[in-house]
């Protein structure tokens, strides 16, 4: 339990409840198979994601999960990854636990729309696949470093570079992604090191939010064009605007902004942490990318919150995403206990054999010396 949550002991009531969503890295091979053995909603919910991805690419997320080959290039991650969040998060929904606030990270803002309501699925998957395959086709362009520093001090650090390197991921008041020339990246990175920053160049193949997706703008705009958004069911909060979101802003035009402008996830928990009253962060990932920079701003607000991660890689999916439940329960949210149990199945219970020995006490025996 200890390694999917985190629960500070002020919690007072029942807390206001806001799934996460995170971007690309949290894929591993064997994701996914155990829900879709045991939780019937999840294996429907990414059955519709998959086949509107096989639509739009020819191939299906479900078939990938059940390959033994690693997720590797950014036209299959990220259409994967959209489709197993969608999926969680309707696990969660149909469990009754619905949240107050949905914010999605970077990629992550695609599934966050589409749980929210927000984005139609088939929209949601144009989305992703057809930006997918445009970045993709951008090929290596750039570097991204994360680094132990804040917002401020990584633009003081970024300095006469700010033309070729920016921040673009703010997780949180201790860390901070910089995206954008590998070269220049590098000579920023180096007085960093000695003076024992924390510095660790990040596995992705291009670099995004920073200017060297730039080429993809045109590309993007005409591919989705025809992406219609609405008003989402639950509030949505953009990482993009750092502001709630009314729905129909989240059109072809948006999604361009959201891997090109930095990523202010940070502002976004802090605008929660400060709204008073007990807050309960779900992230919704096959693994936990997000709990410690909510952590870290807990613990900055001194705010009375906590985290629960709904899976951990390699561990037993469905007891997992069980344990979660119980934490979000023990929290103080109640989830639907019918719905929860529909996705059991009733077992006999073990008979009980009579063994015919006695156990009674003679009392008509004397003990010796009494």
């Amino acid at each position: 339990m200890d390694r999917t949550t985190t629960i500070t002991a002020g919690l007072d009531g029942a807390p206001r409840l806001v799934f996460v969503f995170p971007g690309q890295g949290a894929q591993w091979v064997g994701m996914g198979r155990g829900l879709l053995e045991s939780v019937p909603v999840f294996a429907a919910a990414l059955e519709e994601c998959a086949a509107a991805v096989e639509a739009e690419l020819g191939w299906s997320p479900r078939r990938r999960l059940e390959s033994d080959e690693p997720l590797t290039a950014v036209s299959e991650i990220q259409p994967t990854l959209w489709a197993f969040q969608v999926a969680l998060a309707a696990v969660w929904l149909d469990w009754g636990v619905e949240p107050d606030l949905i914010i999605g990270h970077s990629m992550g803002e695609i599934a966050a729309a589409t749980a929210a309501g927000a984005l139609p699925v088939r929209d949601a998957a144009a989305v992703v696949c057809r930006r997918g395959v445009l970045l993709q086709e951008l090929g290596a362009a750039g570097a991204m470093w994360a680094v132990g520093l804040g917002e401020k001090e990584a633009e003081e650090a970024i300095g006469e570079h700010a033309d070729l390197v920016c921040a673009g991921v703010l997780n949180s008041d201790r860390f901070t992604v910089l995206s954008g020339d590998p070269e220049a990246i590098a000579r920023i990175v180096e007085p960093l090191r000695e003076r024992g920053v924390f510095c660790r160049r990040v596995a992705v193949g291009y670099a995004s939010h920073g200017p060297q997706v730039e080429p993809i703008r045109d590309g993007l705009r005409e591919a989705l064009a025809g992406v219609r958004a609405q008003a989402p069911a639950i509030p949505l909060h953009s990482t993009v605007w750092d502001r709630p979101v009314a729905g129909p802003e989240l059109d072809g035009g948006y999604w361009m902004e959201n891997v090109r402008r930095p990523v202010r996830f940070a502002a976004a928990v802090r605008s929660v942490l400060s709204g008073g009253g007990p807050a309960l962060f779900v992230e919704i990932s096959p693994h936990p990318l997000l709990v410690s920079a909510v952590g870290d701003a807990i613990e900055a607000a001194g705010a009375a919150a906590g985290t629960v991660a709904s899976l951990v890689r390699r561990q037993p999916e469905a007891e997992t995403l069980l344990a979660a439940l119980g934490a979000v329960y023990a929290a103080g949210r109640t989830p639907d206990w019918a719905r929860v149990r529909a996705a059991g199945r009733r077992v006999p219970l073990p008979a009980q054999p009579w063994q015919r020995r006695r156990f009674w006490v003679d009392l008509g025996v004397s003990r010796p010396g009494r």
